[in-house]
């Protein structure tokens, strides 16, 4: 009636291992381990401009050189 977690995850890295192959799976491995990482660093940089009340003069003057740039 009650099934393990490990047991559940043993099933679903062999149905992985068998769709994906062996040679594939250190690749699949490494590009969702960096998106995780891309996907974190995109999240902590959306919020440290949400903690910004005005924008500094600084900050204005180098909006304005990109959109002159662009």
């Amino acid at each position: 009636m009650f099934r393990s977690p490990f047991a559940d995850g043993i099933i679903i890295l062999l149905i992985i291992l068998l769709f994906v192959g062996p040679k594939r799976l250190p690749m699949l491995s490494r590009s969702i381990g960096e998106s995780i990482k891309e996907f974190k660093g995109g999240i902590a940089d959306g919020s440290a401009d949400k903690t910004l009340d005005a924008p500094s003069s600084q900050s204005a003057e180098t909006t304005e050189k990109r959109e002159t740039v662009s």
